[in-house]
């Protein structure tokens, strides 16, 4: 590989950064952080393991990043434990997937041991049943009459008759949550010995932004889930407990199935809770919730046809979308849109949908700044763009002007000469350049 190969390479990620800030993406199951954020990833902290719990163990038998521990230690797990209400965390796990494998491990019981899980049909995880059976669980599901119900004669029996360990919660896929507190009522109830658990993946910045209730408030013995969904942060996970002996069991399994936890990313993790509890997180959240409805009625006025119109479009982030009811398959229409510049994902199905639906998501817009006013706008031209009715340059001439309109009103003001200089010193270092 020679140099000209290397400057192809870096042109090419140039060109996807420049066109990533004029595009608007509304994934639902992605969002993006501060440059602030993540500074830690260019750093040498990102190379180094962390295995010990503080600062004051010994031994040390990895030393790279001893001066730098309590920035979990210190930083990280507490401003978790006080967003999360939660007395115990753990911020090892590396994403939302490894977060289910490593709960389901620890709380699931021995192989043979039964749990319940939230059945696909009520948004539940597609990959949670494999996993339960890869770790030797016997598998039982709690499902309901539609995609947002649970039917809690069905939830009640099954809790009698099968006593199962673990109750796993994971509303993948969900315009609106469930009941917790009913959810743990019933758990309670049926079954006592059983533990309830709340992968809140997807709504995990409307949880710590107080916009939904918190599980554990609610009754859930844990919760957990990604930080980079609703929540604005890395591609990590934690997970979060009341309770010592769950921690201690939690724990006890991620040592042996989490080596490196990617300290860089947990300091990334660090930096991103302190901007959401210092920079508005709680309005952030709220304005997400407000958006998605503001967006989906705008939506619903211009003809396109959206699940859960009667219950106000959404209750959190994300709104699903029949293109199919206006002529275009929604994965044709998923393609019209990227190429006027506004990124969703098409799914085959969805929870009570039969055929290809349009998922879109309001969290990273919001996080970007845009507001409820600039909603209409944004659905003429997200139609627009899926009908054809104006050329897809044109659109996204006016995707771009809506992205730039706003500077990141939920984040440290990296602009600020001090912080700037900070920052751009960790730049050159990074890129082994001296610092003048």
């Amino acid at each position: 590989m020679d140099l000209e190969q290397i400057s192809e390479i870096l042109t090419r990620l140039e060109q996807h950064q420049t066109r990533a800030a004029r595009t608007l993406n509304m994934v639902p199951s992605e969002n993006s952080m501060s440059a602030l954020a993540k500074l830690p990833m260019l750093l040498d902290l990102y190379h180094r393991y962390f295995f010990n719990d503080g600062a004051e163990e010994e031994p040390w038998e990895f030393r790279g990043v001893q001066e730098l521990s309590s920035l979990e230690t210190e930083l990280a797990r507490p401003l978790l434990r006080e967003l999360a209400g939660a007395e115990f965390v753990n911020v090892r796990a590396l994403s939302g997937l490894n977060l289910m494998t490593l709960t389901l491990s620890a709380l699931g019981g021995p192989p043979g041991s039964e749990v319940m899980l939230l059945s696909r049909a009520q948004g539940g995880h597609y990959a949670t049943a494999s996993v339960a059976a890869r770790l030797g669980l016997k598998v039982c599901y709690a499902t309901g009459p539609d995609a947002h119900t649970v039917d809690e004669a069905q939830l009640a029996e099954t809790l009698r008759a099968r006593q199962p360990g673990l109750v796993y919660i994971d509303q993948s896929n969900a315009l609106f949550p469930l009941d917790v507190e009913r959810l743990a009522r019933t758990v309670q109830r049926e079954a006592p010995g059983t533990l309830l658990h709340i992968d809140a993946s997807h709504w995990m910045g409307l949880v710590l932004g107080r916009q939904l209730p918190n599980p554990l408030a609610a009754g859930a013995h844990s919760f957990g889930g990604s930080t980079h969904k609703t929540f604005p942060g890395p591609q990590k996970a934690f997970f979060a407990t009341n309770q010592r002996e769950l921690f201690e069991r939690f724990r006890a399994v991620q040592q042996y199935m989490v080596s490196s936890h990617h300290f860089g990313a947990t300091v990334s993790l660090a930096l991103a809770l302190l901007e959401f509890k210092h920079c508005r997180g709680d309005q952030y959240a709220a304005q997400v919730v407000v958006n998605t409805r503001r967006f989906g009625a705008a939506l619903d006025r211009l003809g396109l046809e959206l699940d859960g119109k009667e219950r106000g479009f959404s209750a959190g982030h994300q709104l699903w979308i029949r293109t199919r009811a206006s002529g275009v398959d929604a994965f044709t229409a998923s393609q019209r849109l990227f190429d006027a510049g506004i990124r969703t994902n098409a799914y085959p199905s969805l929870p009570g949908i039969p055929e290809p639906v349009l998922r879109a998501g309001l969290n990273e817009p919001t996080y970007h700044g845009l507001m409820a006013d600039d909603m209409d706008e944004l659905a003429w031209l997200f139609v627009a763009a899926i009908l054809q009715t104006q050329p897809a340059e044109q659109i996204a001439g006016r995707v771009a002007a809506l992205r730039a309109r706003y500077r990141f009103p939920y984040r440290f003001p990296l602009d600020e000469p001090k912080l700037l200089e900070q920052a751009m010193r960790l730049v050159r270092l990074a890129l082994t350049q001296p610092v003048e």
